[in-house]
């Protein structure tokens, strides 16, 4: 009987799928992670800016506020410019009463 002292090809080429279905499916979990973790982020900063502009709102002074768009919540420092442009793609402004953002 002759020895067997290395994989034939088709081993190898078993081996070699076997390596490939597991990263694809390793791959696809990845990127619905990735999209799961981009969808709370939003929701977070969402959260966050409208407790700030609510804050804002309930001050005795609001009145005199302007609420009307997000550039005039960040020039009265009520937002910044950063939450402002994370907010951009994934939240749209109401107005109000009470202003407010939502995710898209």
């Amino acid at each position: 009987m002759k020895k067997r002292k290395a994989f034939t090809l088709i081993e190898v080429l078993a081996a070699l799928a076997l390596i490939i279905v597991l990263t694809l499916t390793l791959v696809v979990t990845i990127q619905a992670q990735v999209r799961q973790a981009k969808v709370r982020q939003s929701q977070a900063v969402v959260t966050t800016v409208n407790a700030q502009i609510d804050i804002a709102y309930q001050q005795p002074d609001s009145s005199n506020g302007d609420f009307t768009n997000p550039d005039a919540l960040v020039r009265a420092g009520i937002i910044t410019s950063g939450q402002q442009s994370q907010l951009a793609d994934v939240a749209t402004y109401s107005p109000g009463p009470p202003p407010a953002y939502k995710v898209k």
